[in-house]
């Protein structure tokens, strides 16, 4: 049948059709809205952390603070070193080594800790650094500071001091950045700890100083090579009062000293794992108190098993042998056991 519709009106209709055609479409195709993105890592970055990710269960990663402050020196292979006096031990090299940067008693140059983060990573570690940021009050470390002078919106000596510092730190990590070398960076090492400066005013002024210190390095710095890492010390209830929040962290532990060898928010840590994504270890352990008699250091292996399965692992503490394995029974035997992870058994 003909349409009852003139010429000059069947174009009007088809030029409607055509017109609404282009209008879905126009609706339907994929859209560039704006978004909010948070910036990535590097790839040795990334790769570093998915293997953080997968320890655990079996496999448990065995970590040696290289150096602490005071004169440890922080070449891997010099006699101060806790990464070669626990190799010398044992003939076997940790996994994970971490490096302190101590701003306090400036020991050493900068250089020094930069190449020694080098080393270990050119010989196949996984490198942590802690800062020891000097008290930007001027005082000792366990001098109180008023943070609120940092957090200031304007110059003030205290303000001052500490972006001084943070510039110093962030020039360090960039260099290591050009290098291509990834790290597991503490800001603040144990930020509960109540000698130290940063943690006499409390957890909400605690919290801001990490997220500044991660804002800056990120935003301003463009650090990228950096997972970040947090921890509180045995305090039961610090890690999660303390917690930066999900945003700051990738890495999250707990300190532990004496023969307990305990990790008493286990089961909010292991949530945090679980549900967003983060490692959890054991940031700091000593397995004796100095008085105590040496113990059998097979036992982390077994209390790992037993009650903390889903750790990445632990960070033998330096200072002194009595915390790690030098000081204690079967250190050989801890290293070479088929469930720790060290550098010859990655």
């Amino acid at each position: 049948m003909k349409s009852s519709l003139s010429p000059v009106n069947r174009y009007r209709s088809k030029g409607k059709r055509i017109a609404f055609v282009l209008l879905l479409s126009l609706f339907l195709m994929p859209v560039a809205w704006p978004q909010v993105v948070c910036e990535g890592k590097t790839p040795q970055a990334e790769k570093v952390l998915t293997y953080l990710k997968g320890l655990g269960n079996g496999r448990y990663m065995f970590g040696q603070m290289a150096t602490w402050v005071h004169d440890e020196n922080p070449d891997m292979d010099h006699p101060t070193n806790w990464l070669k006096k626990v190799y010398d031990h044992t003939g076997r090299m940790p996994r994970y080594g971490c490096l302190t940067y101590d701003f306090h008693d400036d020991p050493f140059p900068d250089s020094a800790w930069n190449n020694g983060v080098k080393k270990m990573w050119d010989r196949g570690m996984i490198v942590g650094v802690f800062s020891f940021y000097a008290n930007p009050a001027g005082k000792s470390w366990n001098a109180p500071v008023d943070i609120d002078q940092i957090l200031a919106p304007s110059d003030n000596p205290t303000r001052d001091n500490f972006y001084k510092q943070m510039d110093r730190m962030a020039g360090n990590i960039q260099w290591l950045k050009d290098q291509g070398v990834p790290v597991v960076y503490t800001p603040f090492v144990e930020s509960d700890d109540r000698n130290k400066w940063h943690a006499k005013q409390g957890p909400e002024n605690i919290i801001k100083l990490y997220r500044l210190v991660h804002d800056y390095f990120t935003n301003d710095k463009g650090l990228d090579n950096i997972i970040w890492a947090y921890h509180t010390t045995a305090n039961h209830g610090a890690l999660e009062k303390y917690y930066p929040g999900d945003a700051y962290v990738d890495v999250l532990g707990k300190s532990a000293y004496g023969t307990g060898l305990n990790f008493s928010e286990y089961n909010w840590a292991l949530e945090k794992k679980k549900n967003a994504g983060k490692v959890i270890w054991w940031s700091e352990l000593g397995i004796r108190g100095r008085s105590d008699p040496a113990r059998d250091c097979l036992d982390v292996v077994k209390r790992l098993e037993t009650s903390y399965p889903e750790l990445a692992g632990f960070v033998f503490w330096s200072d002194n042998g009595h915390y790690n394995v030098i000081g204690n029974n079967n250190g050989p035997e801890l290293m070479a056991h088929p469930k720790i992870v060290t550098l010859e058994a990655k």
